[in-house]
């Protein structure tokens, strides 16, 4: 749950930001990027995740995510998570085991990517670090800064100048460890049927069932 949780404020960090305390020219650049996906009605977001510590790889996969308003299903390896807004279903592929979870609104802030979009500009500062060429582009970074202590001190953001989108966010751990998520595809504005952020239980028999509820 906690890892889940993780990874999700990684990959959703800027899909919201208004940008609290932003320095060396990243407001205009932030408040653009929150107008823009702000005004999304769906998001499905391929990615490609590494874990690095000390210039060595020590977990790579692709995962996907779909986001609808508060309604979001979420791919990370042999793990999926789906939540509709009231309950939220872990299941575990490789185990053939879910565990369900009622939505808690005081955990918003961990389980639900809407209210990390609302919320995540008040935790963080920003700074602008240059313009670079990435594969022929010119991108944007900018750090965002943890304002109270934790477990990481910044979080990189690389933004494609031309198409004022996001390619990929990475979170620098003290103790060395960089996770980094480069998306691959972005789609938005699909069609996204509200059964697709629920777990069927028809679907997987002989599921083994953890009701947390």
């Amino acid at each position: 749950m906690k890892r889940i949780s993780l990874i999700i404020a990684i990959v959703l960090a800027t899909f919201g930001l208004s940008a609290q305390s932003v320095d060396g020219g990243a407001t205009p650049i932030l408040k653009k990027l929150a107008s823009k996906y702000a005004a999304y009605t769906t998001m499905k977001i391929d990615y490609t995740y590494k874990c690095e510590k000390n210039d060595k790889v020590l977990d790579s996969k692709s995962g996907v995510m779909t986001i609808k308003g508060e309604k979001y299903t979420f791919v990370f390896g042999n793990q999926t998570s789906y939540c509709d807004g009231k309950t939220l279903w872990n299941y575990q592929k490789d185990v053939n085991e879910v565990s369900i979870f009622e939505y808690i609104e005081e955990e918003d802030n961990l389980l639900n990517p809407a209210k990390i979009l609302s919320e995540w500009d008040k935790e963080y500062r920003a700074k602008f670090i240059r313009e670079d060429t990435e594969n022929s582009k010119l991108v944007q970074i900018i750090d965002l800064m943890p304002i109270q202590s934790s477990s990481f001190y910044k979080i990189r953001l690389v933004i494609d100048k031309a198409k004022q989108e996001i390619i990929s966010i990475s979170a620098f751990e003290k103790d060395n460890t960089i996770y980094s998520y480069h998306i691959d595809k972005f789609v938005t504005n699909s069609p996204m049927e509200d059964s697709s952020f629920v777990f069927d239980l028809t679907k997987h028999p002989n599921v083994d069932v953890n009701d947390m509820r």
